[in-house]
């Protein structure tokens, strides 16, 4: 008995979010930095334990083409993301960034909220 399953990957601009989906989903890691230009949903079929689930994953928008990820206050604002439909939630910042790490922080506390 499989089902399907809504995953958020989320996080400031630039700290690997897509890196890591694709990793996960295809085995492979790009070589340079390219933004992504909008939030992007990927829709595989995984089996765990005998049972095939339907995941949806959503790739939280980072910095747009050409802008830098900027400070803080000019990430995307958490309260932007639908949270309440979500069903598992992969927080990721960047070890070399205290404000990424900041910003999870916040999205932490938004989900906490939402739930």
């Amino acid at each position: 008995m499989g089902g399907s399953l809504r995953v958020a990957v989320l996080g400031a601009p630039g700290v690997g979010k897509t890196a890591i989906i694709r990793q996960f989903l295809f085995g492979d890691y790009p070589e340079c930095h390219q933004p992504t230009d909008g939030p992007r949903l990927y829709r595989p079929a995984v089996l765990l334990d005998g049972a095939v689930y339907d995941l949806s994953i959503c790739d939280g928008a980072g910095a747009g083409p050409g802008q830098s990820p900027g400070s803080l206050e000019e990430w995307p604002d958490p309260k932007d993301w639908s949270l309440q439909d979500t069903d598992a939630f992969v927080l990721v910042y960047d070890i070399c960034s205290p404000d990424s790490f900041d910003y999870v922080k916040v999205l932490r506390q938004r989900i906490a909220e939402t739930r």
